[in-house]
């Protein structure tokens, strides 16, 4: 058994306390998934979801000063399976915020079309990102009968889109975890 000296065993128990407060305190700072509705429309279903950013204290004081913050939205159809789940099919949308002062405008960037759209605050610029309306998900056909099969989705905050010396601190600090759990729903075929 390895011989761990009391300073090692500290610093491994402090460790441990700092990311479980983290995930306990971030709780208020995280993306959250809600009314999501999956309907067919035609021979493809669609989707409809609502994605509530929080941004924390921190993370707003980065987009006053002009440091862009990004999501990526992963969406996945998968078939349930014994031991794992198939995935059948994946949509990610990234989603990048930012601020321009001397417009005193916000600019959010959305790879789905590639468009640059400008909002006059940070307030209607989160409510454009929060909306995902009429996204096609899969074809009917593709889905076999008798076989259950769930939507997942989760917003995740994209550390690795903050300049560099921001990034070691972003894994810590409970004010960057901005990122949503995954949220599954079924998909009624």
């Amino acid at each position: 058994m390895p011989n761990y000296s009391s300073y090692n065993l500290l610093c491994l128990v402090i460790l441990f306390f700092n990311l479980v407060s983290q995930q306990a305190y971030s709780k208020g700072f995280s993306a959250t998934i809600k009314n999501v509705t999956v309907a067919l429309q035609g021979i493809t279903y669609a989707l409809n979801a609502d994605i509530d950013y929080h941004l924390s204290p921190t993370a707003k004081e980065a987009i006053q000063k002009g440091i862009p913050l990004s999501w990526i939205v992963t969406i996945k159809v998968q078939k349930n399976g014994v031991f794992w789940d198939d995935v059948i099919e994946e949509i990610c949308i990234n989603y990048q915020i930012r601020n321009h002062a001397l417009l005193n405008l916000y600019s959010v960037v959305t790879s789905s079309n590639g468009k640059k759209n400008m909002f006059s605050s940070l307030i209607v610029a989160l409510d454009f990102m929060s909306k995902i309306r009429d996204l096609k998900l899969i074809e009917k056909q593709r889905l076999q009968k008798g076989i259950k099969y769930t939507v997942n989705i989760q917003a995740q905050f994209n550390r690795e889109s903050l300049p560099t010396p921001l990034r070691p601190t972003s894994y810590f600090d409970p004010e960057w975890a901005l990122s949503s759990p995954w949220t599954l729903w079924q998909l009624q075929n």
